[in-house]
């Protein structure tokens, strides 16, 4: 058991859309959670933390890991624009107040920052 857990982890650090989309499950699933725990919102709407947030900071700091060459502040500091602005819809069509999206990012970020830190 513990060989082939090895296993699944040298093919995930050599994959980076595997690690991207592992990343990408977990903040889900921990906005998800959160949301539960808190009793604030419903998993796909409102409440505390945004789910677009936390996947769209997610997926900056996966673009920021993944790209390699040149272009990698060109990339990343567009795809934080990007995660920025989805932020910022979310407050303004009032299904979240900046607390919740700021949380939400945070969350996102950090998962992604951790599961890259070790799969990657």
């Amino acid at each position: 058991m513990a060989d082939r857990s090895s296993r699944l982890l040298d093919r995930l650090r050599d994959a980076p859309a595997q690690v991207t989309l592992v990343a990408l499950v977990l903040t889900i699933i921990v906005v998800i959670g959160t949301k539960a725990y808190t009793g604030r919102g419903t998993p796909l709407r409102g409440g505390l933390p945004s789910g677009h947030a936390a996947v769209a900071f997610a997926g900056w700091m996966a673009a920021t890991y993944v790209i390699t060459d040149s272009h990698r502040f060109l990339i990343s500091s567009l795809t934080f624009i990007m995660a920025l602005l989805v932020a910022q819809t979310r407050v303004e069509s009032g299904v979240h107040s900046a607390l919740e999206v700021t949380y939400g990012g945070l969350l996102g970020a950090l998962i992604t920052l951790v599961v890259f830190q070790v799969l990657a």
